[in-house]
């Protein structure tokens, strides 16, 4: 614990400066953060399948980020047809060496591109809206309080395994605190940052139902990418970062929050200035 906490002080003032400045530092930590964790995805999965192109995956999670950076660049519709070509031949000429395991890598290859780099660019999109600093600094901390509710709830009280096969010490019950925990926590978050100046939109009632969205979407994430660690047989994602493991293990949650909390801002929160 005391390593896990000594590392969110270190690292906690460098992503809300990110996310203040905005930019090319918020997509540029976003773009690094995302390249890493798909070299820990990597390193997961070619213990199940020798073959998996880490090169590969990382230009598909590079073409999702650049492309929601620059749009007007139009590169999606055919980067993304080249490199599953790509994918393909590259699959196709390890098949003759390896045929137990070359298909195997072809799907690992674009399971982790596909999915760290097209969540992943939420993240900029997100950031890129109308007061998307405000918006971002309630969504990602948002699934940081559901968290740290459900953990504190299920150490205490956490009786019902919540899916034991997949992740033994999560407990109904922390879960359960972690939606209404993190919506009541996001809510008063969103009440501060009105009080330091968020306009408009920003209403304390949005930060409660991004929390709550937050609470009950975000565990999909941590399940997720634990089923795959238990799929290969390892505890964590990396070592990169002391008490929590590898980045991979600190963003799974918020791969899959931060695209509903955005969708939600779209559609319900800024609905009216943004014409839908």
């Amino acid at each position: 614990m005391k390593a896990r906490v000594l590392t969110a002080v270190a690292l906690g003032p460098l992503v809300v400066f990110a996310i203040a400045r905005g930019g090319w530092l918020f997509n540029g930590l976003v773009l690094v953060m995302l390249s890493v964790s798909t070299i820990e995805w990597v390193q997961l999965t070619v213990k199940d399948s020798r073959w998996v192109s880490g090169s590969l995956a990382l230009l598909l999670v590079w073409l999702m980020v650049v492309d929601r950076v620059m749009p007007q660049a139009e590169m999606l519709a055919p980067g993304l047809a080249l490199l599953l070509i790509a994918t393909m031949g590259w699959a196709v000429i390890r098949f003759r060496e390896e045929p137990d395991h070359a298909m195997v890598g072809f799907a690992f290859t674009l399971a982790g591109g596909l999915y760290l780099g097209w969540l992943g660019a939420h993240f900029v999109v997100l950031r890129a809206l109308p007061g998307g600093g405000w918006w971002t600094g309630l969504t990602i901390p948002a699934v940081w309080l559901a968290d740290t509710f459900a953990y504190l709830v299920g150490v205490m009280w956490g009786r019902t395994r919540l899916m034991p096969s997949v992740s033994p010490h999560k407990s109904v019950e922390g879960y359960l605190a972690g939606i209404v925990g993190g919506g009541l926590g996001t809510m008063g978050l969103a009440i501060l940052w009105r009080a330091l100046g968020a306009e408009g939109a920003f209403k304390p009632l949005h930060g409660l139902a991004i929390g709550l969205l937050a609470g009950t979407i975000g565990p999909l994430g941590d399940l997720g990418i634990s089923a795959l660690k238990r799929h290969v047989g390892v505890k964590d994602s990396g070592r990169l970062l002391p008490g929590h493991g590898g980045l991979l293990d600190r963003l799974d949650a918020l791969l899959v929050a931060v695209p509903v909390g955005y969708y939600y801002v779209i559609f319900v929160a800024l609905r009216g200035e943004l014409g839908h």
